[in-house]
C-alpha cells in the first residue's frame, strides 16, 4: 500500500502543471496569444475543451498503439507510461514558453497553444488511467476500491499547489512561468526515471 501511495504521489507534479491550463493558461491566452481566425476571434473559453477532446479522441488510438507495442514486447509498464505522461506535459508547457519568447513584444500564434493543449490532453491519458489501472491490479482486495478512490487525493493536493503557483504568474515573465511549470511536470518524469525500476521490482510480487 505504501509503495502504491508513493507511486500515486509522483503524479502530483504533472497534475500541478497540467491543471494550470485551466488557471493561468486562460490569463496567458487572453493577453499573449493572437486569437484571430478567418471566422473571428477564438473564445478563450473554448480552450478548456481542447485537452478533453484530445483525451477522448486519443483513447482508441492509444489502446491500439499500446497493443502494437505489446506484441513486439515494447509496451511501457504502467510506471513507464506515468513517466511518459509527465514528460509529455513538460513538453506541452515548454512549447508555451518557446512561443512566448518567439513572440517578443507581440503575440504568440494561435496554433502553438492549440498544439500544447492537445499534447497535454494526450499526456493526461498516459499518466492518469495507467495509475488507476496499476492500483486496481496491485492493491490488496480488502482495500482495493478505497485505494483507487484515494488516488484522487493526488488531485486534491495538486490543485491548491497549482493555484498557489499560478498566483505568482505576474511576478515573472510568461516565458519563465511556463518554463518552470514544465519543469514541475518534468520532475515527475525524473522520479520515474530514478525510482521506477525499484518500484516496479517491489510491486512485481503482486502483479498478475
Amino acid at each position: 500500500m505504501m509503495l502504491l501511495i508513493l507511486t500515486a504521489a509522483i503524479t502530483i507534479f504533472q497534475s500541478i502543471a497540467y491543471f494550470q491550463i485551466y488557471n493561468t493558461g486562460a490569463v496567458w491566452l487572453s493577453s499573449r496569444v493572437d486569437l484571430a481566425t478567418p471566422l473571428g476571434a477564438m473564445p478563450v473559453a473554448w480552450f478548456a475543451s481542447i485537452d478533453s477532446l484530445f483525451s477522448l479522441l486519443g483513447v482508441a488510438p492509444l489502446i491500439l498503439f499500446w497493443a502494437w507495442q505489446a506484441r513486439r514486447g515494447r509496451e511501457p509498464s504502467d510506471l513507464g507510461k506515468i513517466g511518459l505522461g509527465a514528460a509529455g506535459a513538460a513538453i506541452a508547457f515548454w512549447l508555451l514558453a518557446l512561443a512566448d519568447l518567439m513572440a517578443g513584444g507581440g503575440k504568440a500564434p494561435l496554433a502553438i497553444p492549440i498544439l500544447a493543449w492537445a499534447i497535454a490532453g494526450v499526456a493526461f491519458l498516459y499518466y492518469w488511467p495507467p495509475l488507476l489501472a496499476l492500483i486496481s491490479r496491485v492493491a490488496p482486495a480488502k482495500v482495493n476500491a478505497t485505494m483507487v478512490s484515494g488516488a484522487y487525493l493526488t488531485l486534491f493536493v495538486s490543485n491548491p499547489l497549482m493555484g498557489w503557483f499560478g498566483s505568482i504568474y505576474e511576478t515573472m515573465t510568461p516565458a519563465a512561468f511556463w518554463t518552470i511549470n514544465g519543469g514541475i511536470a518534468a520532475l515527475g518524469a525524473m522520479l520515474v526515471l530514478l525510482f521506477g525500476r525499484r518500484l516496479e521490482s517491489a510491486l512485481s510480487a503482486r502483479l498478475p
